[in-house]
């Protein structure tokens, strides 16, 4: 029995060393899940520009008034996001979908540093198009990377849909039987990002959601100094904030 036992530990270790090894190894694959979307034929956003700016693709759609820039989360591309598209439209904003490095038939892979990367571009093209006014908005995965836009450049206003403190701590709920602050490399620290940020700021979050929990962003809340609101929408998980009717409404106030 005693034999049977250490082989039975021998096996649970070696899978859980290389499991761990699995997820140290791939996360980057793990975080980033492009769609293979065409960039350039998204029938979804027929009235917006195509823009490749340093490499950089952008979906431009510009009027004379504040211009809202999206950030999407981990899955799919931006031309899934039209939704939000129309939502900016319809308060007179233009947008700009940022599509990130490694998405929509990307050759390259995605990675943190070339996301990192698509930010310093897009904030190099509001200066050379002169947009002077912006509201920056994340979803998901992409509330770090408004939150690390926001470190290079303050928005008039900031929206954070299903926010989180670094991925280290995403992991850390999923993969809670691992020592995920040393495994995870390159976390998107948002505490750090916007730590002196003072613009208006809004967190709207599913109350059920279990991929990104809400109280990851209740502690990224609290950690701002900055004039903000928290908007918890009841029964809706990481994935169906817009089937309420309350997600509309808050983003359209925010807007106003």
């Amino acid at each position: 029995m005693q034999r049977k036992n250490s082989i039975a530990l021998g096996i649970f270790v070696l899978f859980y060393i290389s499991f761990g090894a699995y997820l140290t190894l791939n996360q980057e694959r793990i975080v980033y899940q492009p769609f293979p979307q065409d960039f350039d034929s998204c029938a979804a956003l027929p009235d917006a520009e195509r823009v490749t700016f340093n490499g950089t693709r952008m979906y431009v759609y510009k009027t004379d008034k504040q211009t809202v820039i999206l950030y999407h989360g981990n899955a799919g591309s931006a031309c899934d996001r039209a939704l939000y598209a129309n939502l900016f439209s319809q308060a007179g904003y233009g947008y700009i979908l940022v599509e990130y490095a490694g998405y929509s038939n990307d050759p390259l892979p995605p990675t943190h540093n070339r996301i990192k990367n698509d930010v310093r571009n897009v904030i190099a093209y509001t200066q050379t198009e002169e947009i002077t006014s912006i509201t920056l908005v994340g979803e998901s995965l992409g509330t770090a990377v408004a939150s690390y836009h926001t470190s290079l450049q303050a928005p008039e206003k900031l929206l954070l849909i299903s926010a989180f403190t670094d991925l280290t701590d995403i992991a850390g709920d999923r993969f809670w039987f691992y020592p995920t602050s040393l495994m995870v490399d390159n976390a998107f620290d948002n505490v750090t990002a916007l730590q002196n940020y003072t613009g208006a700021t809004l967190f709207i979050h599913g109350g059920n959601d279990t991929l990104s929990p809400i109280k990851l962003a209740t502690q990224l809340y609290g950690s701002l100094p900055s004039d903000k609101k928290f908007v918890t929408i009841p029964g809706a998980g990481h994935n169906n904030l817009f089937a309420h009717q309350e997600t509309y409404d808050a983003i359209a106030a925010f807007l106003k």
